[in-house]
């Protein structure tokens, strides 16, 4: 049973830690090109690979999933709020 308990640990731990590195925001998107998205707020992200800008306009309520890289918020998912 002891064999079990270490892994299981580890594996617990680097789910928690990467969890710990995504985070949300949800405000009004200000402007929005293929490379930057600017809130009105102020927040800015870098657009991720792959992460899709279509249909989005100035005035667009949005929320982002982003993770932060080397200082930098990287937007990994931009959905338009309902």
């Amino acid at each position: 049973m002891n064999k079990f308990i270490v892994p299981f640990a580890a594996l617990a731990f680097l789910f928690s830690a990467a969890a710990a590195h995504a985070d949300e925001a949800a405000g009004t998107v200000a402007s929005v090109d293929s490379e930057t998205l600017i809130l009105e707020d102020g927040t800015t992200f870098t657009i991720g690979e792959g992460v899709s800008m279509e249909g989005l306009a100035p005035g667009t309520e949005v929320t982002v999933s982003f993770e932060e890289q080397e200082g930098e918020k990287v937007a990994t998912e931009v959905t338009p709020s309902e």
